[in-house]
């Protein structure tokens, strides 16, 4: 049987950032986020309505599904067995709370004694198969995978999308746990090496600085960002002792020391923990695979772009998969089945019929209209200084937006980006993100790089503090996206601000409905949708 005609296989991830995957066709045909349904930032438990719009989008009942895979083989039986429970709750949990310490210290140990994995892997499979059976999934196969397995199988599906054999490249996962294992290392010789949680997580003790600092579960970024503010001499020492090789403290070495840090300047404890994450990461990785060829990672702590830049430069070729962190998992899970496959852009989301906008639309208090080429309005909007959103096709998968649900605005004047970050409750210290055609970057928004002259000249909006820059690089196999490049090029602007279309602390929009709501509380100026272009009309004064 080729990869073409083989039978569709779903895969689901039913964790934190829970999400679902179909692969057919000898391809990763469509993947999403349940927060992008549900809209609630990082949905967790079983994917109901993602697993629901994957079906949808490839014209699919469960009948048409011979196998289904999904992550997580130990550890993880009390969040399959309450899942309501697990669903409802909070997912921006304190990860430093007894509770959330209890949980993750139980996971870990089931996943870790090897007489109590037997009897796990017999009870997730009863509860997963029951859920699925109830779904209409009874018939097909149900695959269990182990946790950074799924995240190697994406990394090797980024480097095939980047054209590299990953029979010929290394492959590092990092995260805070799955399985037991913080990080796994897989040479071309398919030797593999994995290191316990939570000994050897640099990505729980970012989390639990993240939240020592005052910011939420998943806010990880905003360190990140801080980090260019502050001075990382004084406090690296204590962030080395806490991520000694095999001696991580995700505790932050105790109540005492965590308070005596709340009590510094945030913007130090930024700069030092980053530095440190580097350190230990670089040093991890050229450890455990020394060679200089092509690399591919995967996982959560591979959302830091920065900790992506220090690690890649020990080779000439790294590459991130967009869904780095656990949202990635249904992908991977699903390649487990099918085999190795390309990723492809991320552009997996469901499509959205032309009636569903016009149904969106219909009675909007704003100006609506359908031009031959609503991008050409589009960049003579921007070159005016309005700020554009972008919805169009399917969405991203990840954690970026890479233009088709992006709000685009000139990256040269500070106040109106100031304004923007007011309007969507952004923090002010966090860096925008550009778009441009050419330069250094990537096309998934995953590195870190320096700013060029041209974006120091007329960027000044997009170049952090500390002279880098986040930039998506567009892609020919993106021709709109192109296209609308190329023409606001024309108007002398090498690179557009490029931030996703949400209010903060919600996701990425999704539907139309989304979108609409979202252009209409941010005060937006104008709003591409699919082939609608909205203006907003401001009151008469």
């Amino acid at each position: 049987m080729t990869l073409s005609n083989r039978p569709p296989v779903l895969g689901f991830w039913d964790g934190h950032d829970a999400g679902a995957a179909l692969v057919m066709g000898g391809r990763i045909d469509v993947a999403i986020s349940e927060e992008r349904l549900s809209r609630k930032k990082r949905a967790s438990g079983f994917p109901f309505l993602a697993i629901a719009a994957c079906l949808k989008h490839a014209g699919l009942t469960p009948a048409d599904v011979a196998d289904v895979a999904t992550a997580g083989r130990y550890g993880r039986l009390g969040h399959r067995l309450l899942d309501r429970v697990y669903r409802e709750g909070d997912p921006a949990r304190d990860p430093l709370s007894l509770s959330s310490r209890f949980v993750r210290e139980l996971e870990v140990q089931l996943a870790q004694t090897p007489g109590l994995r037997r009897l796990e892997a017999l009870g997730t499979r009863a509860v997963l198969i029951g859920r699925l059976a109830a779904l209409g999934f009874g018939h097909a196969r149900l695959h269990v995978i182990d946790h950074h397995t799924a995240h190697a199988l994406t990394a090797q599906a980024a480097l095939l999308g980047h054209g590299v054999d990953p029979r010929d490249a290394d492959v590092a996962t990092m995260d805070g746990y799955g399985d037991g294992v913080a990080a796994r290392f897989e040479s071309p010789d398919r030797r593999v090496v994995t290191l316990p949680s939570p000994g050897a997580s640099l990505a729980l003790v970012y989390g639990a600085t993240t939240r020592v600092l005052g910011f939420g579960e998943g806010d990880e970024g905003k360190v990140m960002g801080l980090a260019a503010h502050g001075d990382p001499d004084r406090l690296a020492p204590i962030f080395r002792r806490w991520t000694e090789p095999g001696r991580c403290s995700p505790t932050l070495g105790g109540p005492d020391e965590r308070r005596r840090l709340a009590a510094e300047a945030r913007e130090d404890v930024a700069a030092a923990l980053q530095r440190v994450t580097e350190e230990r990461a670089v040093a991890l990785t050229a450890v455990h695979l020394p060679s200089r060829c092509p690399l591919g990672l995967s996982g959560g702590l591979f959302a830091n772009v920065a900790v992506n830049r220090a690690i890649g430069r020990l080779r000439e070729t790294a590459v991130v998969f967009p869904h780095m962190g656990d949202g990635g998992l249904c992908v991977g899970a699903a390649l487990a089945v099918t085999g190795p496959l390309p990723m492809p852009l991320p552009f997996l989301g469901p499509t959205w019929p032309d009636r569903e906008l016009e149904a969106a639309l219909e009675g909007s208090p704003h100006a609506v209209s359908r031009p031959a080429d609503p991008d050409a309005e589009l960049a003579a909007a921007i070159a005016l200084g309005d700020v554009v959103a972008r919805v169009v096709g399917r969405s991203e998968f990840g954690p970026r937006a890479l233009g088709h649900r992006s709000i685009l605005v000139r990256a040269d004047d500070r106040d109106r980006l100031d304004r923007l970050n007011a309007a969507l409750g952004r923090d002010d210290f966090m860096p925008f993100a550009p778009v441009r055609r050419h330069g250094d970057g990537s096309k998934t928004m995953t590195m870190l790089v320096d700013a060029d002259a041209a974006l120091r000249e007329h960027g000044a909006g997009v170049v952090h503090v500390d002279g880098t820059v986040r930039t998506q690089l567009a892609s020919r196999d993106d021709p709109e996206l192109w296209s609308l490049l190329e023409r606001t090029e024309a108007f002398g602007l090498p690179a557009l601000v490029n931030t996703s279309f949400n209010l903060h602390g919600e996701p990425i929009v999704e539907s139309p409905t989304d979108a609409l709501r979202t252009f209409i509380a941010a005060r937006l100026d104008v709003m591409r949708l699919g082939p609608y272009v909205v203006r907003r009309v401001r009151p008469a004064r």
